[in-house]
């Protein structure tokens, strides 16, 4: 992971979720003769999925994340 703050990581993810937002109104446009074509949608939630890990790793240095692989309930 390249030396980048929490803040410019929010900012990425943050642009990259605004891109995944502008997809949804269409691939591409022309006007006047030009046109653009926006990033593919699987490119878009690449990015996105990165970014989050990212975030993720720099609000939880260490590698420590807390989460539930199976829970049993029983009674005692």
């Amino acid at each position: 992971m390249p030396n980048i703050t929490l803040e410019e990581a929010r900012e990425n993810l943050t642009a990259w979720r605004d891109a995944e937002m502008a997809l949804a109104t269409g691939q591409s446009y022309s006007i006047k003769g030009r046109s653009i074509t926006r990033v593919p949608m699987s490119t878009i939630l690449e990015r996105i999925r990165y970014w989050s890990k990212v975030v993720d790793d720099l609000e939880n240095p260490g590698g420590r994340r807390s989460r539930t692989r199976a829970f049993t309930p029983f009674d005692i």
